[in-house]
Order: C-alpha cells, then sequence, then structure tokens
C-alpha cells in the first residue's frame, strides 16, 4: 500500500503527509521494475539485477513511488525511481538511487535492507537513516515545531561518530524519529534536534577533521528559549556549541544572542 494511502502511519506522520505531501506521479507497475532492474558499476556497465535487489525495488515504488513532500519555501523531496531501476554495489551492499533530497538537492540511496545513505564527492559514504519511515518521521517532527520559537547552534564530534549526549538533561527521546544522523529529543513544550550536517567538505569549519552537526533548539513558549538552551549545552557536555548565524530553516540570518520567532514559516 502506497505510504499516501495507508492509515497505520503515525498521526504525526499522517498529518504532515497531508499538508506537505502529494502524489506527483504514479508508482511504475512491478512489472515494469523488474523489466528495467540492473546493476551497473565496476568492469560491468549492466547486468541483471540479483532478485533481492529487484524485490527491494519493487517494494519502495509500490509504497513511495511518486511521493513528494515540500515545506514552504523550501525545495521539494521527492520518492521514486524516475523511470529507472538500476543498483550499484556500495561498502553497505547493494543499493539504488530512489530519492532526491530537496533541501540537499542531492540524490539519496536506499540499500536493499531499508536505510539510505548518501555519496558525496570526496567524502565517506555515509548512512543517513534507519529507514525511510524514520526519514519521514523526522521530517514531520521537524514540520510540527518549527514555527516555535529556535535557535541553532553548531557541535562537532569525531567523524563517522555520534556526539555523546547526556539524555538526562533533555526531554525525552524520540526513537521513531531518531536515526544515524538526525537525533530528536520532544515533548509538548520543547524539542531538541541534532542533525549532521558538512561531513561531505572533509573538515569542519570549527574543527578540522571532525564532523559538524547543527544542534536546533525550538520551545513552544517564547519565554524558555535561552533556558532550553542552557539545558542543551550542558547536556552536550565537552563539545564547543557556537550559535549559528543563518537559520536554514527560516532562511535568513540570526544575530548572535537572537532567535528565530515563531509564524508561518
Amino acid at each position: 500500500m502506497h505510504v499516501l494511502d495507508d492509515p497505520s502511519v503515525s498521526a504525526r506522520v499522517r498529518s504532515f503527509l497531508a499538508a506537505y505531501g502529494r502524489r506527483a506521479y504514479q508508482s511504475m507497475s512491478a512489472e515494469r521494475v523488474k523489466s528495467l532492474a540492473c546493476t551497473f558499476g565496476g568492469e560491468v556497465n549492466e547486468s541483471p539485477a540479483p532478485a533481492e535487489v529487484v524485490a527491494a525495488m519493487v517494494a519502495f515504488e509500490e509504497r513511495y513511488g511518486g511521493l513528494e513532500t515540500r515545506l514552504p519555501d523550501r525545495n521539494p523531496t521527492e520518492y521514486g525511481l524516475d523511470g529507472e531501476a538500476r543498483a550499484q554495489w556500495t561498502p553497505y551492499g547493494w543499493a539504488f538511487t530512489a530519492i532526491l533530497d530537496g533541501p540537499q538537492t542531492w540524490p539519496v540511496d536506499v540499500l536493499i535492507d531499508g536505510r539510505t545513505a548518501m555519496a558525496m564527492p570526496r567524502a565517506p559514504y555515509r548512512i543517513i537513516n534507519s529507514s525511510v519511515e524514520q526519514r519521514l518521521e523526522s521530517d514531520a517532527l521537524k514540520a510540527a515545531v518549527r514555527s516555535w520559537r529556535h535557535r541553532a547552534l553548531t557541535a562537532t564530534a569525531e567523524r563517522l561518530a555520534i556526539p555523546a549526549v547526556a539524555n538526562k538533561l533533555l526531554p525525552p527521546r524520540v526513537a521513531e524519529a531518531t536515526g544515524p544522523a538526525d537525533l530528536w529529543w520532544s515533548d509538548d513544550q520543547i524539542a531538541v534536534h541534532l542533525r549532521l550536517f558538512n561531513w561531505w567538505r572533509g573538515r569542519s569549519e570549527h574543527a578540522p577533521d571532525r564532523d559538524t552537526w547543527t544542534v536546533r533548539c525550538f520551545t513552544r513558549d517564547p519565554t524558555t528559549l535561552d533556558e532550553a538552551i542552557a539545558a542543551v549545552r550542558a547536556g552536550f557536555s565537552g563539545l564547543a556549541t557556537p550559535e549559528e548565524t543563518w537559520c536554514s530553516l527560516c532562511g535568513r540570518f540570526v544575530p548572535p544572542g537572537q532567535s528565530c520567532p515563531p509564524g508561518e514559516r
């Protein structure tokens, strides 16, 4: 069943898709995917795809083919094989390109075990999501809190490592929205989003040979943001957390010490 038609998805994802999702085109049929499925790379340009790869392609296209999600003032994220069914061997096994990430304007691969990964020039092939469902949960939570008062910080960590966080100082972890490059903590008043940012640059602006993560804090009550920021900094003890001066959610510069106000954006 296509995700847009599935009543069993979480209420958060259902609301997100109702507000920001649409079916831009019809999924390819299973027969069409099977007829196109091939592998490429290495010494062989094209050869028949293994059965497990074909099955993963068919399942993905049936579930997500043609889905487009788009937040206001952002490029759309597109899901689907887009008329092709080509797989390549990666450091994590077989994968096929099936998502175009709107904010990054970059293709995302789907591994046959359901995880997603991105290949950037001169950068490690990186696992991004534990599943497409986790990716949608993360996007849905971000859409739900993006109008709250928020401020972004920067944290760095060892390459390929997730920053250590004192969870007891933060709201409860949102397991369904959390993956290798997106970590969420949230309750009905505060949300904290830790997102991998620029591993593809080869070095961090703030520390060479380290990954950069964006730490964004949201509060429903604007007057509690400073208190929440202090708790976040304490939770990331030992990590430098300078303030970001550009809010990618609102598309504007934010002077140090200021925050983005709630509103339609």
